[in-house]
């Protein structure tokens, strides 16, 4: 098993090399490898159509990655969606973590958040997360949970992606005890009361956002 990095292509003026805080296999999508490339981030795959780059860059780029494949710009799934369908035919994943996700175009964004919801993907949902300097997300099949709070955020919210039942959320400022949800609901601006928080629920998938304001 190991943990998994991929690096996206969302324009930013943000370092990410600080964010990735273990060891794994790194992948950088499209634009993304050059983010790694600019910030001397190995990959061990960059993934994409690569238009974007041009020739001479992306040439540069390729030579330093392990491996490289080469989508056509016209083609039915996402580099992202590539990207993960990569990690579930070639690797034993423990955590997936996404990179540089955030800042471009808004119809990107939502594909992003949208992923859990395909079939194919149900079995990474566990395993995903989303991270960036003032967020992290990660994704929650039927269980129960309990939460760490990350040191740096300060909000904690429960996006419902689907019906939900049951759900239970305790040692929260705002608690929830055994209620049903019909449809997509955000439940936002929560905060922990300690370092860590207890949730429960029996059907559907929730994201939960660690969240700070922009710094």
């Amino acid at each position: 098993m190991t943990d998994v990095h991929i690096i996206l292509a969302a324009p930013t003026d943000r370092a990410i090399k600080h964010l990735i805080e273990s060891e794994g296999f790194v992948i950088g999508v499209d634009g993304g490898a050059k983010v790694a490339w600019e910030e001397n981030i190995a990959l061990d795959l960059a993934l994409g159509d690569f238009d974007s780059l041009g020739q001479s860059k992306a040439g540069a780029i390729k030579k330093q990655v392990r491996e490289t494949l080469t989508f056509p710009s016209e083609k039915d799934d996402t580099d992202a969606e590539l990207a993960l369908l990569y990690v579930l035919e070639n690797l034993e994943a423990e955590n997936i973590y996404l990179y540089n996700w955030a800042g471009g175009r808004q119809d990107h964004l939502y594909s992003l958040f949208m992923l859990v919801l395909q079939e194919r993907f149900k079995a990474l949902i566990p395993k995903l997360q989303f991270i960036s300097d003032n967020n992290r997300i990660a994704y929650y099949l039927p269980g129960e949970y309990q939460l760490k709070k990350e040191k740096s955020m300060d909000y904690l919210s429960f996006i419902l992606l689907t019906e939900v039942s049951q759900l239970t959320i305790e040692e929260v400022k705002y608690s929830v005890e055994n209620k049903s949800y019909q449809e997509p609901r955000a439940l936002i601006s929560n905060e922990f009361l300690t370092d860590s928080a207890y949730f429960s629920f029996e059907q559907g998938i929730i994201a939960v956002i660690q969240s700070r304001d922009h710094q």
